[in-house]
């Protein structure tokens, strides 16, 4: 006979509590319309929030898109606030994957999408993008740089597991630095507080600031403030953050994290909404 691990008891019990509340914070959303964005021009030099952590960069005049994820569910996860943008409708010239997980790597969207487009991805998703039919696909491990005539896109370890259904072993995630003349760009996509963007020089930091709740989740995503202070460690200008306001994904509340970041910005965080743009 198996004897029961009564250890383990406690710990099911909060995983479930912990399902329970999600679920039915996703599920009232069923009964309400997705909010509509605001709609400001994507222009030269400048940053456009897409939503969730898809965002529009503009340098001038590459179009480089995040972690592009324009559907409506993620499972039953519903989307709170449309995308801002139909990103089929862009000339993009690249997009860049941080990892692999349903919110960052959205194959319905990534299927729509200009398949001339250069694509950068973490090594272990390279496949999977040349059988969607991109032509140019970039695998880049850690502190590895790839350059043309346009720009420079370098690889930093974000710290944060990016295997698609957590199945094997531990798989990278990436940030990216994106350079183009003058002009430059940190994309943090996922990771927890880490000092792997210290001294990193930029004209903006794209960084998350949601999905920190129950702590454990520290583990893999920063908190507001740890992605503040992550952003002092930099040499950048203005900090835009992203990764919240789009998809119910863990115990924190929208309006709990735009306090805090409201409480702790210095002048140098520029809190915008799903549809507004940032110059650089």
């Amino acid at each position: 006979m198996e004897i029961i691990n009564v250890m383990k008891i406690p710990h099911f019990i909060k995983v479930m509590n912990y399902m329970y509340h999600l679920s039915s914070r996703n599920f009232k959303l069923y009964f309400k319309p997705a909010e509509f964005p605001e709609h400001d021009t994507i222009m030269e030099n400048s940053v456009h929030w897409v939503g969730h952590s898809t965002t529009v960069i503009n340098l001038y005049n590459n179009i480089i898109v995040t972690d592009p994820v324009l559907s409506n569910y993620l499972g039953y996860i519903k989307r709170m606030v449309k995308p801002s943008t139909y990103l089929n409708n862009l000339n993009t010239n690249y997009i860049l994957i941080s990892h692999g997980h349903m919110d960052h790597l959205d194959i319905n969207t990534l299927m729509k999408l200009d398949k001339s487009s250069t694509v950068i991805v973490p090594p272990q998703y390279s496949k999977l993008f040349k059988l969607i039919g991109f032509a140019k696909v970039i695998p880049l491990r850690h502190n590895e740089t790839y350059s043309d005539n346009n720009v420079s896109i370098t690889c930093i370890k974000a710290l944060h597991d990016g295997r698609r259904y957590y199945i094997g072993k531990n798989t990278c995630s990436n940030s990216y630095v994106i350079k183009c003349k003058d002009k430059s760009v940190l994309y943090a996509g996922d990771t927890a507080f880490t000092d792997a963007y210290k001294n990193i020089s930029v004209d903006a930091a794209i960084m998350p600031v949601g999905c920190y709740k129950p702590v454990e989740y520290e583990k893999m995503h920063c908190t507001p403030m740890q992605s503040f202070e992550m952003f002092k460690m930099m040499k950048s200008r203005i900090m835009i953050p992203v990764h919240y306001k789009t998809f119910i994904l863990a115990q924190d509340e929208d309006y709990e994290t735009e306090n805090i970041l409201s409480k702790i910005n210095d002048g140098t965080i520029k809190i915008i909404n799903i549809g507004q743009t940032v110059t650089l």
